[in-house]
């Protein structure tokens, strides 16, 4: 067992900045059981057909950021990490730093306000969804 070396994420290699997560944000749920074709019979009972690959998701979000943090953010969203990224994350189910194949969902961006004066943009939380193959 791994021990907890104070980082949540690495993309790719790169550790993912804990200061760009927001407190009480982040949500791990890891090794779900995905079943093949589960039913109901007749009587009502469910039927599971669980299959032997688990799946990990992590989700959480951002505070409100201001341009230069939401550009440092998308050095690890970028669009082949959308389609495809090596992700090591820390599982507490195993308490060890466990890694995978994963995509990240699209990620909206909403603008609070726009500072003509700084030339800088202020941003909604944005929320990261990552999810296993």
């Amino acid at each position: 067992m791994a021990a907890f070396e104070g980082w949540l994420l690495k993309i790719n290699g790169q550790v993912f900045p804990n200061d760009l997560i927001a407190f009480e944000s982040y949500k791990c749920t890891p090794d779900q059981i995905m079943d093949l074709d589960p039913y109901r019979d007749g009587n009502g009972e469910l039927h599971r057909n669980a299959l032997p690959h688990t799946a990990t998701s992590v989700e959480f979000s951002t505070h409100n950021m201001y341009l230069a943090d939401v550009e440092r953010l998308n050095q690890f969203i970028q669009h082949g990490a959308r389609v495809q990224c090596d992700v090591e994350y820390w599982n507490p189910n195993t308490s060890s730093y466990v890694s995978g194949r994963f995509y990240i969902a699209d990620v909206p961006y909403e603008i609070i306000n726009v500072d003509e004066k700084r030339k800088t943009i202020l941003y909604k939380p944005i929320i990261i969804t990552i999810t296993e193959y």
